[in-house]
């Protein structure tokens, strides 16, 4: 969608399980990316002092959103499961591809190199080479995030749209 989406944005708690460690452990490993981080947390202190995350701490939901309209890509790093994480879908209506942890919904939801990346939980090596790629690809990661949003209206629009929701109930009233 937008040609001139740049960095990365993580939206969560700052928090053990949310994967922050991995992420921070990930950025040391490759000084080439740059995230946005909105949230609270625990972590939110040894964040706000890492030079590659600009904290910008709880926003409200329609700055989320035109955050994760500029972004190249969202990280979640979570280390715990979720059966359908609400940044992911979030990120897939803005058409921003997904870095994330191969856990719950996450795995399930996102085909490598389609709408967005995996990695195994905890693995600050390979979230890094994710990374590196997601930086060194940005046209590769346009087109996932085209991908993305083709697939949030597949999976998350048509199946509730009004006909779906109504017309059934509006026919076998008639009969």
């Amino acid at each position: 969608m937008t040609s001139n989406r740049s960095g990365g944005i993580f939206i969560g708690p700052l928090a053990a399980d949310a994967g922050v460690a991995t992420l921070v452990e990930a950025l040391d490993l490759f000084p080439g990316a740059r995230l946005d981080m909105i949230g609270n947390g625990p972590e939110a202190a040894r964040l706000a002092r890492h030079p590659q995350i600009r904290l910008l701490g709880a926003l409200d939901a329609d700055e989320v959103r035109e955050r994760l309209a500029a972004a190249a890509y969202l990280v979640l790093p979570t280390l715990s499961y979720d059966p359908m994480p609400r940044p992911l879908v979030e990120a897939f209506a803005r058409a921003t591809p997904v870095i994330a942890s191969r856990i719950g919904g996450l795995g399930e939801l996102i085909e490598p190199g389609r709408n967005g990346l995996l990695f195994e939980p905890g693995s600050a090596r390979e979230l890094a080479r994710r990374l590196a790629w997601a930086e060194a690809f940005p046209e590769k990661m346009r087109q996932m995030g085209e991908c993305a949003r083709a697939d949030y209206q597949a999976r998350f629009i048509q199946a509730f749209s009004y006909q779906t929701l109504f017309g059934e109930r509006r026919r076998s009233a008639r009969l």
